[in-house]
């Protein structure tokens, strides 16, 4: 069994702030909003079966996912006194 945060009994409760809870939150809805635009039934029904898009443009929407979902992260782990220390002391 490997290590987890909190030792080998499972990992320890974590607490997100707000913030952090409807930064998450925006995350998903602008996933499911870009999974909507990208397929629905209205899309079918038209015989809109291709979409295209640059490669350029696909890096840039998930440079933008990662780097909010960095900044949650961030957040969860200095809200919860996370990092280099955290694994030294377990």
């Amino acid at each position: 069994m490997e290590d987890m945060h909190g030792g080998r009994c499972g990992p320890q409760l974590y607490l997100l702030s707000e913030e952090g809870y409807e930064s998450l939150k925006h995350l998903q809805d602008m996933l499911a909003l870009m999974a909507l635009i990208t397929y629905n039934e209205e899309h079918v029904a038209n015989g809109d079966l291709m979409m295209a898009i640059g490669r350029a443009e696909l890096y840039f929407i998930f440079q933008a996912i990662n780097m909010q979902l960095d900044d949650v992260l961030e957040r969860l782990g200095n809200e919860n006194w996370l990092g280099v220390m955290s694994h030294v002391l377990q």
